[in-house]
């Protein structure tokens, strides 16, 4: 590919000024073989459309809409590429909306502008803002400011309107973004806040980012089909009371650099526990895998701060220090009670999983605990199990003939199902079904 330079352009300025749309600026130069149009600054009563035959080149702190009003929407064609330069990142404000028409063949990408040597960090994301509740403060109608800009500047998310939709989202991969602005200050490579369960989240990737590679803020966005690779920090995060639902989940953690990584890492709130919405998410149909011997790599899944969360058909595996751990003691009070030798499921169901870790232990019991983890995960009648790393159960991702994990799944319950959502019926427990061929073909990059 070919690598750009703004020195490169600025040599390049007599070329012929390529035509980009209203709202964008033409550049000189190219990117891998595309005239360029830079997408700077905010957008006001905007309808902007992305095409694939051009480099769509983010400037600065770009923003869809004006929060709340001058609604505007962000259209991208299948095979468009959007290339983030340093400290950019792009905002979907509430009321307006995306929507990303990406193909198995032809995925829309945004990515690292610089084309040689991309790494983590490089550029800041993917953010979304929508109306729906979120529980970081007391108000009747609560709302938060996102992270990676000073507060008097941010845009704001959270409302009232759980239904609400800041569009759809088809075949969408976000490579190398995360930029960290400041300690505490950072950005995801996709990131949902506030978003409601009318946006239609499917197949999308993030890879190779800093910090989280998908984080939730609350609301009640469902989503399918989710891929996060090698990201800095957790491969898949909710905070702040998200209760939707999501189904097919594949989370590769290998190079992780940041001081707590985990596969998952659910919170409800870390300044109050108890705050309400409570988060409560149902996941089905997920494989977590740590790869190679990463010492920092903490646990496959991290449950804690009061969370809730409805688990089935799930795998970790690999060199994680721990496969579950649950903390803090409102999320013990939330998930369950100790009736006897019994762990009484409450807010807290883990149904249909496997645990296979090779490095330190499988469960983290403390004595703290209000109640056992492995007596929890054992208990009769869920169906979950511990393997030993000498049973080979995977191949990759993908269950081998004769794995544990086939023809032991389960349809989750439709109580409680959050909106319209449907989980679709399986007999195999993680992301992935030997039988049927692999979804994440053609459009992520692993």
């Amino acid at each position: 590919m070919k690598a750009f330079s703004f020195l490169a352009a600025s040599l390049l300025g007599f070329a012929q000024v390529y035509a980009c749309p209203t709202g964008t600026m033409a550049g000189a130069g190219q990117v891998d073989g595309k005239s360029i149009c830079f997408v700077e600054g905010s957008y006001l009563n905007t309808n902007l459309v992305l095409t694939p035959d051009t480099a769509w080149v983010l400037k600065g702190d770009v923003r869809i809409g004006g929060d709340k009003k001058d609604v505007s929407t962000l259209t991208l064609e299948a095979g468009t590429v959007v290339y983030g330069s340093p400290q950019s990142f792009i905002t979907i404000t509430r009321d307006s909306k995306i929507f990303v028409n990406g193909t198995q063949n032809k995925p829309v990408v945004f990515t690292a502008l610089e084309r040689v040597n991309p790494a983590a960090g490089y550029w800041g994301g993917l953010v979304i803002t929508g109306n729906a509740r979120i529980n970081n403060c007391s108000t009747a109608v609560c709302e938060g400011f996102i992270e990676g800009v000073a507060s008097d500047q941010a845009p704001k998310y959270g409302g009232s309107n759980d239904d609400d939709s800041s569009g759809s989202i088809q075949y969408m991969r976000v490579e190398y973004a995360g930029y960290t602005f400041g300690t505490d200050s950072e950005l995801n490579s996709i990131t949902f806040y506030g978003v409601g369960r009318g946006t239609i989240v499917e197949n999308i990737e993030a890879y190779k980012g800093a910090d989280d590679g998908i984080e939730l803020f609350g609301g009640t966005v469902n989503l399918k089909y989710i891929v996060s690779i090698d990201n800095d920090d957790d491969g898949f995060d909710w905070d702040q009371g998200w209760s939707g639902a999501a189904q097919y989940i594949y989370i590769v953690l290998e190079n992780a650099s940041e001081k707590d990584p985990n596969g998952i890492e659910g919170d409800n709130f870390k300044d109050n526990n108890i705050a309400t919405p409570r988060s409560n998410p149902i996941l089905s149909n997920v494989t977590i895998v740590a790869k190679g011997s990463n010492p920092k790599l903490l646990n496959g899944m991290m449950l804690r701060r009061g969370t809730g969360a409805q688990i089935y058909n799930a795998i970790v595996s690999g060199s994680f220090q721990n496969c579950l751990n649950i903390d803090d003691e409102e999320t013990f009070k939330n998930g369950g009670v100790v009736n006897g030798e019994t762990v009484q499921q409450t807010g807290l169901v883990m149904q249909n999983t496997i645990l296979q870790c090779n490095n330190v232990s499988i469960l983290e019991d403390v004595a703290k605990d209000l109640w056992s983890i492995t007596k929890w995960f054992n208990e009769a009648n869920r169906n979950n199990f511990v393997m030993l790393a000498s049973e080979k159960i995977l191949e990759e991702a993908m269950p081998i003939e004769g794995s544990a994990a086939l023809d032991t799944g389960m349809t989750p319950p439709e109580d409680g199902l959050p909106g319209n959502f449907e989980f679709d019926g399986v007999d195999y427990v993680g992301a992935f079904s030997p039988v049927e061929n692999d979804w994440t073909e053609g459009w992520t990059v692993k």
